[in-house]
């Protein structure tokens, strides 16, 4: 039986807590476990807890509407436009952020690991392009448009309604001067990153140009065999080329955002991304966002960020769920739901 890492990285923290974790039913799957202490047990989905509700793993998911309701109440969420099926993708809202911001993202409204997600775009022409990719991959067939907010990612996890680690997540950058693949390759021969089809416990997972990357690039009129043209960056979304821990050095106030966020939209265990240069999450933040913003919460928080970062200590977040789950002695009560 294989187990992906974020499973093997549960398994193990079980053990460690006196646990145990085990397959839920005969035949093999990686969504499910039953987490086992004593006569307490609890059934997991990787790392979504037994506690959230369908009603807030939906309103999470809905980047435009959460990040509304979040703004309401005060967080520094990145301004965006929603554009649904029957809207003209070079109307006037798009033609007004695009002349204020000058790059902007585009994203399925319902987001997984940075899938769809096309950045510098820079032109109405792109946009409508992009949106048709976008919403080829929403759930509602509805795309949001935001700005490029330059710097880097914030991820700060939550487990049962408190701080658990924070860690900046750097992403890949294809870049001018170097074909794609030649760039693609250097990034793959990192020794830390392991294989999809053979999971273990590296930091990270082989870049897949044969995914959603071709697309991506397909937009911009590039291949693999090409090179980015001068005065673009092409990040890749969705993957690492360094995960560094800042559990110690982020300002409260941002963990105060984070747990918030998560309170507001019932998760209680969740990844709240936050973008900026790494400089504005050390300082109290802003409630005008400044130069960073909150993105979005994650219900299936990419734990691992934490428990195997590239620079940094390892955080225990997995024992932190883990403990959470079974509500052992010591471990968050679960998180009364504030609602927004």
């Amino acid at each position: 039986m294989v187990w992906s890492r974020t499973n093997q990285l549960i398994i193990a923290a079980a053990e460690r807590l006196g646990a145990r974790a085990e397959a839920l039913g005969e035949r093999h799957t990686d969504y499910f476990l039953r987490l086992v202490h004593g006569d307490r047990s609890a059934i997991v989905s990787k790392t979504r807890s037994p506690f959230l509700t369908q009603v807030a793993q939906s309103l999470a998911n809905n980047k435009h509407l959460s990040r509304a309701l979040l703004a309401a109440r005060g967080i520094p969420t990145v301004p965006d436009i929603l554009i649904d099926e029957g809207d003209d993708p070079r109307g006037p809202a798009a033609q007004a952020m695009l002349a204020k911001y000058s790059r902007l993202v585009v994203k399925p409204n319902w987001g997984n690991r940075g899938v769809g997600v096309t950045t510098e775009v820079r032109s109405l022409k792109m946009l409508a392009r992009a949106r048709a990719r976008a919403r080829a991959l929403d759930l509602d067939e509805e795309v949001v448009v935001e700005p490029y907010v330059a710097g880097t990612n914030l991820r700060i996890s939550v487990i049962g309604g408190r701080f658990a680690a924070a860690a900046e997540v750097q992403r890949p950058l294809l870049v001018p001067g170097r074909r794609i693949d030649e760039q693609v390759a250097a990034l793959n021969a990192d020794p830390r990153r392991g294989s999809w089809t053979t999971p273990s416990l590296r930091a990270m997972d082989q870049l897949e140009p044969d995914e959603d990357l071709l697309a991506h690039l397909r937009l911009h009129g590039l291949g693999l065999a090409d090179v980015v043209p001068e005065g673009i960056e092409i990040e890749v979304t969705g993957e690492e080329v360094e995960v560094i821990d800042r559990s110690e050095v982020v300002h409260p106030g941002w963990i105060g955002i984070a747990e918030r966020a998560c309170a507001w939209l019932g998760v209680d265990v969740g990844g709240v991304d936050l973008r900026g240069p790494m400089s504005s999450f050390l300082r109290e933040p802003r409630l005008d966002g400044g130069a960073a913003w909150l993105l979005e919460v994650n219900v299936l928080p990419a734990l691992h960020l934490h428990a195997l970062p590239t620079q940094g200590a390892a955080r225990p977040v997995f024992e932190a769920f883990v403990a959470y789950c079974l509500q052992l002695p010591g471990a968050p009560r679960v998180c009364a739901r504030v609602g927004v």
